[in-house]
């Protein structure tokens, strides 16, 4: 069998914290607990990541790290700034529903601790509002959405959505995507800040 390097053997840390956060909390779970689902003695763990903080804070920017890597080439190929909005989320959901027990890091356990709240805004996660608020702005500069409206207000309303649709996912039965909710959630919201066009002249009789 050839040896382990490395990078595998963090990877398969991640995902024993993932796994074990999941199933029992963030605050419930002990390293001791990541170690023995990840095969590795206790000390292996810190060798790698300083407390289970750090591990949460990893696991964080491992994943968003490669959702944007993949994202950008995406958004290229759509038209609109509203169908790069659409697929932007579509993407951003159908991730989450791929991998239940990180969605339920994701929205649940990542709440818990405030110090990642706190180093979020300054890393991938404001990364990822810029690109919302690159759209809104697109589809502004384009004609597509009102000029008179804060970017970044509708980014942070666009990202609430977003974020509340994935929470109701992962907190109910889980029987449905929660991706086929965008359209008409974004219909509500766009509708808002999209650029009226003025109503062609009435026909002369």
């Amino acid at each position: 069998m050839a040896k382990e390097n490395r990078g595998e053997k963090r990877d398969r840390i991640l995902k024993s914290a993932i796994a074990s956060f999941s199933e029992h909390g963030f605050y419930r779970t002990r390293i001791c607990d990541i170690a023995r689902a990840a095969g590795v003695a206790d000390g292996t763990v810190y060798l790698y990541f300083e407390s289970k903080e750090q591990l949460l804070t990893a696991i964080f920017e491992d994943s968003m790290t490669r959702f944007l890597c993949g994202t950008r080439s995406e958004l290229d190929a759509q038209g609109s700034a509203e169908e790069k909005l659409h697929r932007l989320f579509e993407l951003h959901l159908d991730a989450l529903c791929e991998d239940e027990e990180l969605a339920t890091v994701f929205q649940i356990e990542l709440r818990h601790s405030q110090r990642f709240m706190k180093e979020t805004s300054r890393t991938q996660l404001r990364e990822y509002f810029e690109i919302i608020d690159s759209l809104v702005r697109e589809g502004q500069a384009a004609g597509e959405f009102r000029d008179d409206i804060d970017s970044w207000v509708a980014t942070r309303v666009l990202f609430g959505i977003l974020d509340q649709l994935a929470t109701s996912w992962v907190l109910s039965d889980r029987e449905y995507r929660p991706s086929t909710q965008i359209g008409p959630l974004l219909d509500v919201v766009i509708g808002g800040i999209k650029a009226c066009r003025e109503a062609p002249p009435a026909a002369t009789p």
